[in-house]
C-alpha cells in the first residue's frame, strides 16, 4: 500500500487479506471515519463517516488534514448497503453535501471492519 493506492485498489487487497472473494468488492466501500476513544475501557465512537470514491487516495488524504484535537481517523471498510442505510438516515446539517454521515453509528452495532494495518 502506498500514497498512490485509490481506495479501490485497498479494498480489494482488504477482501484478499480476509479471505474474501475480490469479486465482491462492489459490495465494499472503504470509509474515512473520524471518531475518538471513550470510557475507562477505550471504546471507539464514530463521530462521522464519509465512504472515499474508488479513485481517492486515502493515505494521501489521511496525511493532508488531521481532525481537531481529541479525536482520530482510520479507515474501515463496511458494507456498501450499511453506510447507503446510514447516509439514507443523515440529515446534513453541518457538511453542505460533502457526503460525511455524522452520529448515526453508535447505533449500528459490528459494522465497521478497522483497516489499522494500512497505517
Amino acid at each position: 500500500v502506498t500514497d498512490s493506492s485509490g481506495a479501490r485498489e485497498l479494498v480489494k487487497e482488504a477482501l484478499e487479506r480476509y479471505g474474501l472473494s475480490q469479486l465482491c468488492a462492489g459490495q465494499y466501500a472503504l470509509c474515512d471515519v473520524i471518531g475518538r476513544f471513550e470510557g475507562p475501557e477505550k471504546q471507539w465512537q464514530t463521530e462521522g463517516l464519509r465512504v472515499l470514491g474508488d479513485h481517492e487516495k486515502p493515505l494521501l488524504i489521511q496525511d493532508l488534514w488531521k481532525p481537531r484535537e481529541g479525536f482520530s481517523r482510520r479507515l474501515e471498510l463496511r458494507r456498501r448497503a450499511e453506510v447507503e442505510e446510514l447516509a439514507a438516515k443523515d440529515v446534513d446539517t453541518t457538511t453542505a453535501g460533502q457526503s460525511w454521515v455524522w452520529g448515526r453509528e453508535r447505533r449500528v452495532q459490528g459494522a465497521a471492519t478497522p483497516l489499522s494495518c494500512l497505517g
